[in-house]
């Protein structure tokens, strides 16, 4: 009953961020190492993945245990002249629209960033969660039998303080974005809790890193001490 509540609360969360995205495609949360990334993806033909597997020597751990090997330092914003930065690119934005018909998803992301930093000077957020970029999570998952999942894929694997840590981090995220964060999970590739022990990661708002918003283990538990306590 347990699971199936918990299965049913997590859908409706995630139709609910659906409901709210914007047209436009949020590029390069993703990484973009194709070798690597087709290793962990399962892409690989059947001669190539028995090769690859035979050479595969990363270490077995679940994500829980080494979660911290992936926190930066948070980024330090840039503030300055928010009003002419923005001006800039919607200029630039509006010329490959109508004259290059050009991708302009990273010119669309560039402007999402800075009109969230500008909303950031007037409201009082707080983002308390470690974070991450992608080059410490490549490092990651190149070390140990991890990947780089999307969450709506593997939703219903994670546990219900997963979605307490979502709707936490959206009621910050919402003040100073009307889209939806883009979301993924660092899941166990090679022990028999695969897909169990999940790493949870929102994209910052406000530039190109994510917000570590928990890691579990097999038994569902927060580590709370480890990510906000500092201990």
């Amino acid at each position: 009953m347990h699971a199936l509540s918990a299965e049913n609360m997590i859908k409706e969360f995630l139709a609910k961020l659906r409901k709210k995205s914007k047209p436009y495609y949020r590029t390069g949360w993703d990484l973009n190492n194709q070798a690597t990334s087709l290793l962990w993806t399962g892409e690989l033909s059947s001669s190539d993945e028995a090769q690859e597997k035979k050479e595969d020597l990363r270490i077995e751990k679940k994500p829980v245990e080494v979660f911290k090997e992936i926190f930066t330092e948070e980024p330090k914003l840039d503030l300055v002249s928010l009003d002419k930065k923005i001006e800039m690119v919607e200029k630039r934005i509006s010329v490959l629209r109508d004259f290059v018909g050009g991708n302009i998803s990273d010119d669309m992301e560039a402007l999402g960033f800075l009109k969230a930093r500008k909303k950031l000077l007037k409201t009082k957020i707080e983002f308390r969660w470690a974070t991450t970029n992608l080059k410490s999570i490549q490092d990651l998952v190149g070390k140990y039998k991890l990947r780089m999942v999307d969450f709506a894929s593997y939703a219903k694997n994670v546990p219900m303080e997963a979605v307490d840590e979502l709707e936490k981090f959206m009621a910050q995220y919402e003040k100073v974005r009307d889209d939806q964060p883009v979301l993924k999970l660092i899941i166990d590739e090679g022990g028999k809790e695969a897909k169990k022990d999940p790493i949870l990661l929102a994209s910052s708002p406000f530039g190109k890193w994510f917000y570590i918003l928990g890691a579990w283990d097999k038994e569902v538990e927060i580590v709370d001490d480890l990510i906000y306590n500092g201990k």
